[in-house]
């Protein structure tokens, strides 16, 4: 089977500039070329800060814009994210028993969870998973038992090395440790809030993250001059076989169109 990953798209009023670059139309191209090159996908994740300042009219727009788009697509939360406007606007979104927004999902014999790690309002940028939700988390994976397990979380537990991000990521990353250890068969993880393209393993798990749809963290702020650049956008195109697990990050939209392209 294949997914589509999605992460940070910073939604703001249509048209609007955020960091130099239009955000809806950014996550429009990408939409367009999913629609056009991707159609066969089972699903479509997008983990997290959907609305650059958690406003419902930027919730509004993707919701409408989604409702043309061919594949199911799982929404997440992230430290940008308001959630309550967010439950307004998706009122029919899945949720877990406390009202996250988190839930499980299965397709061709594996299970996907969807983690909402936000902690506040737009305002808290460092991550949690509250008892609650780690209590969530660790009955899932007993469900899951010996079948294959995916996960996605906004906030990693782990530094990657750039100071701006490693200062808010997820709280008590060994709570999400011992939880983690429930689970018999956890295959990867997906993340997001770091805007960057990146192979982690971390106590053994492997993750992956993706660019922002709309600008990115620069590897050495300094160099960049800003704590935001413009670099190449991607999506993740996931390929999942019996034996082999595959993640290509495609940045199609960034390569000239034809030999004549400037």
């Amino acid at each position: 089977m294949k997914f589509i990953h999605i992460t940070d798209i910073h939604l703001i009023a249509p048209g609007a500039e955020l960091c130099g670059c239009d955000p809806t139309a950014n996550l429009s191209r990408v939409l367009e070329d999913i629609a056009s090159w991707q159609s066969d996908a089972a699903f479509c994740v997008i983990s997290g800060d959907l609305a650059d300042e958690g406003d419902p009219q930027a919730y509004r727009w993707l919701r409408d814009k989604l409702l043309d788009f061919p594949l199911p697509c799982f929404l997440m939360l992230g430290n940008h994210d308001v959630r309550g406007n967010f439950l307004d606007v998706f009122t029919d979104h899945p949720r877990d028993a406390s009202g996250f927004v988190q839930h499980s999902h299965n397709a061709a014999e594996a299970k996907f969870l969807f983690l909402d790690t936000l902690t506040g309002g737009p305002d808290t940028h460092d991550g949690e998973l509250c008892r609650d939700r780690l209590d969530w988390l660790e009955a899932e994976l007993e469900q899951a038992g010996e079948s294959p397990v995916y996960l996605f979380l906004h906030h990693p537990p782990f530094d990657i090395g750039i100071p701006y991000v490693d200062e808010i990521k997820l709280r008590d990353p060994d709570a999400l440790h011992r939880a983690l250890k429930v689970g018999k068969n956890i295959r990867h993880i997906f993340f997001g809030h770091v805007h960057r393209m990146t192979y982690v393993n971390w106590r053994g798990y492997s993750f992956t993250s993706l660019p922002s749809t709309n600008h990115q963290i620069p590897l050495v702020p300094d160099r960049a001059g800003s704590e935001y650049s413009v670099e190449p956008l991607a999506y993740g195109v996931v390929q999942i076989a019996e034996d082999q697990f595959t993640v290509h990050f495609d940045a199609y939209l960034d390569r000239p169109t034809s030999k004549n392209s400037a």
